[in-house]
């Protein structure tokens, strides 16, 4: 989530099933050959493929799955994250960028979700 790509406005999602991870180095060629400026492309981690599928089906992180500090923190690195956009090659992008990262990692520390994936995890290690 704090790759710079993901911060553009002319990002664009596809969901693709069915291909070898070979298949980022033919899109990238594609998409490079394709692009009217720098096109770039990212294989998401499993984390990040499930949440783009929930929202793709339309599914809300059950109540939960949400505190008011985690909920706090989101709102927090999204709007960092705008900041950090509206800021771009400005001397505080960095810091920003760093703050928003830092954000980002106690959102992962208290958000009930992490916690559930890691309790399943820790149940697939121990059977």
């Amino acid at each position: 989530m704090a790759s710079e790509m993901l911060q553009r406005e002319d990002l664009s999602v596809y969901v693709v099933a069915g291909v070898p991870k070979s298949f980022k180095k033919k899109l990238q060629k594609f998409v490079v050959s394709e692009s009217k400026s720098e096109g770039d492309v990212m294989l998401l981690d499993e984390e990040m493929t499930d949440w783009v599928l929930a929202r793709v089906r339309g599914e809300k992180r059950r109540s939960h799955e949400q505190t008011p500090a985690s909920s706090a923190l989101w709102r927090a690195y999204r709007a960092l994250s705008a900041a950090r956009y509206h800021l771009q090659d400005q001397p505080i992008e960095e810091e920003i960028r760093s703050l928003r990262d830092r954000i980002e990692e106690l959102w992962r520390d208290t958000s009930p979700l992490h916690r559930i994936v890691e309790e399943e995890e820790e149940l697939d290690e121990a059977s």
